[in-house]
C-alpha cells in the first residue's frame, strides 16, 4: 500500500513518509535484518526510522526481503496448527 502511496504521492510532488515495519532482530542495527536501500544509501529502520522519506525508498527490495521467511513461517504455522488439534 505505501508503495502505490508514494508513487501517487510523487507524481503530485506531495512530501510523504513512509513508517517501515520490517522484521528486527535486534534492534541495534547490527544484525542487519532491518535493512532498507533509500537512493544508493543504506539505512536501518530499527536505528535510522521506522520514518523515511517514501520517495527514496527501494520498496522493491523491501517486498523481497519481506518474503525471505515465508515457507519457514507457512510451516510453522502449520506445525502449530496441527499440534493444536492433537
Amino acid at each position: 500500500m505505501m508503495k502505490f502511496a508514494s508513487q501517487l504521492t510523487k507524481k503530485y510532488n506531495i512530501p510523504t513518509l513512509a513508517s517501515l515495519n520490517t522484521i528486527m532482530v535486534d534492534g541495534t542495527g547490527m544484525c542487519g535484518s532491518c535493512r532498507i536501500t533509500m537512493e544508493n544509501q543504506t539505512k536501518f529502520v530499527c536505528a535510522d526510522g521506522p520514518e523515511f522519506d517514501a520517495h527514496k525508498i527501494d520498496f522493491e527490495e523491501i517486498l523481497t526481503r519481506m518474503g525471505t521467511y515465508k515457507d519457514y513461517e507457512t510451516t510453522a504455522y502449520q506445525e502449530y496448527i496441527d499440534k493444536q488439534k492433537s
